[in-house]
């Protein structure tokens, strides 16, 4: 997968997630859905263009999800619902994707705390094997890192504990969700371990 720059524009949109869930559960096709999220203004968002965008960030994202999964999210934990909003922001992103296994999963293996320099680091890395990472803007990978700092810390596997350091953990899902992942989700399982086990 071709590393990308697009989730500077991403929201952590678990009411979209669930909104266009429930569409796709009625056999809804994407046109249908995206027709009924305009209509009914279903995202509350001024114009359409904004809601076609958010929209199909949204609905990638979902797709993320099987049948069960999205049945499972329309009426899940608010646990439940940050945990599987996380997965389909790293499910869609490599490179956050990539962060969590290769930095936050050691760092925490290792008893680290996780610094505000890891994030810079991890993208100068990728620069150095991407010339297209290498080609970006400071002020991009600083959009970058805001993007990921945001999900990681709405799924409570990251809390700030001052402008330097974030503290890592684990986080609680619900045991069925938890029994269902182990079989079929590892990335969503390894949330609630942080343990590196077999990568999707």
């Amino acid at each position: 997968m071709a590393y990308s720059a697009s989730f500077t524009k991403e929201k952590w949109a678990e009411q979209e997630i669930g909104v266009v869930t429930e569409l796709m559960l009625e056999g809804k096709t994407r046109k249908e859905a995206l027709d009924t999220v305009t209509e009914s203004n279903l995202f509350q968002l001024r114009s359409p263009v904004s809601v076609k965008n958010r929209f199909n960030m949204v609905y990638k994202r979902a797709e993320m999800f099987d049948d069960k999964i999205k049945k499972h999210f329309i009426a899940a934990s608010d646990d439940d619902k940050k945990a599987l909003t996380l997965y389909s922001f790293l499910k869609v992103y490599q490179l956050p994707l990539e962060f969590y296994y290769e930095v936050l999963l050691y760092k925490y293996e290792t008893n680290e705390v996780l610094y505000t320099n890891d994030f810079f680091y991890f993208f100068e890395a990728k620069a150095s094997i991407s010339e297209r990472v290498d080609t970006w803007r400071t002020v991009t990978i600083k959009r970058l890192i805001s993007a990921m700092t945001l999900f990681f810390r709405e799924a409570k596997i990251l809390e700030k504990m001052n402008d330097k350091e974030f503290a890592i953990h684990p986080i609680y899902i619900s045991n069925d969700l938890k029994a269902y992942a182990k079989e079929h989700m590892p990335l969503l399982y390894s949330f609630t371990t942080l343990e590196r086990g077999n990568n999707e």
